[in-house]
């Protein structure tokens, strides 16, 4: 790859994948190590201006998602991502995650804060927020991360040019996209859970299950119905421990 157009065809082909380097416990590309130049800084000057470019204009989704690392989803793949976790997109859906400790209070102040501001730069946000500490920062980083695994909030854009002035926007994941939202409402949870992993044996060839759970971060229940019902289908084809596809054997 050594353009943007390049890159969108990438992702929109691979469907999701890590936007840096890949990850060597996980058979997932990452697109870092595709970009044709062996220039390591200018790997990075390209990676770095594309994926915030690219996520503002809507081409591709990105964020912090497989195992918190930064990913690459196409618009395609979008739906399936959200629908997954069941939910009406509804502005107070993030109750009960809070109720069950998924999302911290911190997570709950942030989600009503862009509810009732909208978009917003990290560090505003975190004035408004009243967090100035080192520790407070780090709650608010690890925050920002649940809700965007959770697909409550999402990248807009970044801003300023230097070390100190970089920050992100961010806003609510439903109002930021609300096309794969409403894509969602057709699909149930457990289809939604086999489309991914439908997209990553396509991507893999082969898996175990115990991937299947940390890339997704499942339970192995959920995983096991998720794979169950692509192997009654005739998806997918169990070879020892590991989940393969069909075509492959």
């Amino acid at each position: 790859m050594r353009n943007d157009d390049q890159l969108v065809a990438f992702v929109d082909d691979a469907g999701f994948c890590f936007a840096f380097t890949a990850e060597a416990a996980y058979p997932v590309p990452g697109a870092f190590d595709h970009l044709a130049t062996a220039d390591e800084g200018r790997k990075w000057h390209w990676m770095w201006g594309w994926k915030d470019e690219l996520a503002a204009a809507k081409r591709v989704y990105y964020g912090k998602l497989l195992v918190r690392k930064p990913t690459f989803v196409s618009l395609a793949m979008l739906p399936a991502f959200y629908a997954v976790h069941g939910r009406p997109g509804e502005l107070d859906d993030h109750l009960d995650d809070v109720r069950s400790g998924r999302v911290s209070e911190l997570g709950r102040r942030i989600v009503e804060h862009l509810a009732q501001h909208g978009e917003t730069q990290t560090k505003r946000m975190r004035a408004q927020l009243g967090i100035t500490s080192d520790e407070g920062r780090r709650q608010y980083a690890k925050a920002i991360e649940d809700l965007q695994r959770l697909m409550y909030v999402a990248h807009v854009r970044a801003v300023g040019d230097g070390r100190e002035d970089y920050n992100y926007t961010y806003d609510l994941f439903v109002r930021r996209y609300p096309e794969a939202v409403r894509a969602a409402e057709r699909i149930t949870s457990a289809e939604a859970a086999a489309r991914l992993v439908a997209g990553l044996l396509a991507l893999a060839g082969a898996v175990t299950p115990r991937q299947v759970e940390r890339l997704f971060e499942w339970d192995a229940e959920r995983a096991a119905r998720a794979t169950g019902g692509l192997e009654a289908q005739g998806a997918l084809a169990r070879v020892g421990t590991r989940l393969v596809l069909p075509e492959l054997l």
